[in-house]
This record gives C-alpha cells, sequence and structure tokens, in this order.
C-alpha cells in the first residue's frame, strides 16, 4: 500500500502477485486484502472482468462474521459497476451491503462509520444516474454520521462537507430561480471557505494539500461563476504555488479554472473598452452640440 501511494504502482502489483502466489502461510483475511488490493488495482487499469474476479476472491476468503471486509469489498464490487455505468446494479450492491450490516452482530461507532462509508458511494452512485436530490440525501446522512462519530474537524468530516457543497452548488446550477441559486451558492461558498480555513489549522498542513488545492480550485469556479475576477485570480496564484505531480488529475482542473478565468477577464476588458468608446462617443456628441449653440448664439 505505501509503494502504491508513493505512485510505485507496477512494483506494487509485482510484490502482490507474489504474495498471492505463496498464500499458505497467510491469514484469509490477509489474502482477502491482497485480492482486494489487486482488484481496485485492476479497475484503475480499466479492467473490469479481471477486477470482478479478484473481489470475488477477496469475497472467498472473509470470514462471515468479518462485517468489516464484507463491506469493503462489496463497496468495491459497486464502485466497479458504477465504472461501467451500471448505476441500478451498484445501488443493488450497496443497498445489500446496508442490509449485511444490519444483520450483523457489530455495533457501535465502527458500524456507524461503515455505514457512513455506504451512504457515501451510494451519494456518488445517484449523482452519477442524475438524481441529484437522492444524493445530497445520502451525503447529509454521511457527514452528520462523521460530525457525531469523528468531530467537525476531523479530516474526514470536512472532506464530506466539501462534498456536499459541491452537490449543493450542482443543484444551484439547475434552479431557474436566480435569488434561490444565490441562496444556495452564498451558503456554500461560506462552508467551503470555513472547512478551507479549518484544513489550513490543522496540525500539519502540507498534510492535506491535495485537500486545500481541491477546495481552491472550486472556491476559484465559484468566483468565476459570480464574475469576481481578481477573487478568482488570487486563488490561481496560491494554486501555482503548490507542487503538484504534472499528471495528477488537480493540475488539468487548475488548468481549466485558469481557463474560464481568462475567458472572464477577456469579457471584462472588452466589456471595458466598449464603455469607455461610448463614453468617448457622448463626450463628442455634448462638444458638438455646445458648440453648434456657442455659433448660433452668436449669429444672433
Amino acid at each position: 500500500l505505501l509503494l502504491i501511494k508513493m505512485g510505485e504502482v507496477d512494483e506494487a502489483k509485482e510484490m502482490l502477485h507474489k504474495m498471492e502466489e505463496n498464500p499458505s502461510s497467510m491469514a484469509n483475511h490477509v489474502r482477502g486484502s491482497i485480492f482486494l488490493t489487486l482488484g481496485n488495482l485492476a479497475v484503475s487499469d480499466g479492467d473490469i472482468d479481471e477486477a470482478m474476479e479478484y473481489f470475488d476472491h477477496a469475497l472467498d476468503e472473509a470470514d462471515d462474521d468479518d462485517v468489516s471486509a464484507l463491506v469493503y469489498t462489496k463497496r468495491s464490487i459497486a464502485m466497479a459497476q458504477l465504472d461501467i455505468r451500471q448505476y441500478d446494479t451498484a445501488i443493488s450492491t450497496l443497498e445489500d451491503v446496508l442490509e449485511d450490516i444490519s444483520y450483523s452482530d457489530a455495533d457501535g461507532k465502527s458500524v456507524n462509520l461503515l455505514k457512513a462509508e455506504i451512504w457515501n458511494s451510494l451519494a456518488r452512485v445517484y449523482r452519477k444516474r442524475g438524481d441529484l436530490q437522492q444524493a445530497i440525501d445520502f451525503a447529509r446522512l454521511a457527514l452528520q454520521t462523521y460530525k457525531t462519530d469523528l468531530g467537525e474537524k476531523n479530516p474526514i468530516t470536512l472532506r464530506n462537507l466539501t462534498n456536499l457543497q459541491l452537490l449543493l452548488l450542482e443543484e444551484a446550477e439547475e434552479l431557474e430561480d436566480y435569488d434561490d441559486a444565490k441562496s444556495v451558492t452564498d451558503v456554500a461558498k461560506y462552508e467551503l471557505e470555513d472547512t478551507l480555513n479549518a484544513f489550513e489549522s490543522l496540525d500539519y498542513p502540507w498534510t492535506y494539500l491535495l485537500d486545500i488545492a481541491t477546495l481552491k480550485i472550486n472556491m476559484g469556479l465559484l468566483a468565476v461563476w459570480e464574475g469576481k475576477h481578481k477573487k478568482a485570480r488570487k486563488l490561481v496564484s496560491q494554486l501555482e504555488e503548490i507542487e503538484l505531480p504534472l499528471e495528477h488529475s488537480l493540475v488539468h482542473r487548475i488548468a481549466f479554472l485558469d481557463e474560464c478565468l481568462e475567458e472572464l477577464e477577456m469579457a471584462g476588458k472588452v466589456k471595458d473598452a466598449d464603455i469607455k468608446k461610448r463614453k468617448k462617443s457622448s463626450n463628442r456628441k455634448s462638444k458638438g452640440g455646445s458648440q453648434r449653440s456657442s455659433r448660433k448664439s452668436k449669429r444672433r
């Protein structure tokens, strides 16, 4: 897992395959974890069929009373189904997981957090399916659980708060009434700003650079939508100071934000130029009228 986090995916795969070939000395849950990781890597590679085979192996290795292993494996199956746009199947898989949790003997904080992960996953699926209201409802359920069981300033809670605000901003885009849309965006804007401040105040804020970058990108896009080009440009400048790998998805999102901002700035320059032209034209007409009036007065 450390190799994967460091970007050494090929080396990680090689090591996992070697462990897979020599299973005799490993406990069931360790073998299940290997299969689950290989399945998730296969999903990243776009090989869903191979991923499903690994997930099936992971389920075979999971003990019946190991709720966590069952939940994480079935959640991965649902996310793979989401990747190939099998939305209804993914929803059914996640609902089965919630049923598994309810029938288990486990309870307490750990179970609540497992439920929250599944609600989060349901929010992702419903959003992709185009059912934004259902997505928002499940995102709120998950967020409330994280606030209760982890605290309001926990990084996981803050990430989920961000996700909910982004869903609400999507909802605002669909509203026909400008005032209704603005009231939603105003609340979301303040929540995003508070979340950014919370991340920056955590110990070792460099650990959360990706979270901070994501927040600033979304705040920049919101500033562009509001026509606040100076605020957006300030956020872009701050983002350019964050070192990210060139192939990272956030680099492309920053570039997209910059393009949107340049369009806004260009539109502003055109508008300013047009205003100046109208003022000059108005001044000329005013002067011309004054001169004609003066000549008529002299003739009299």
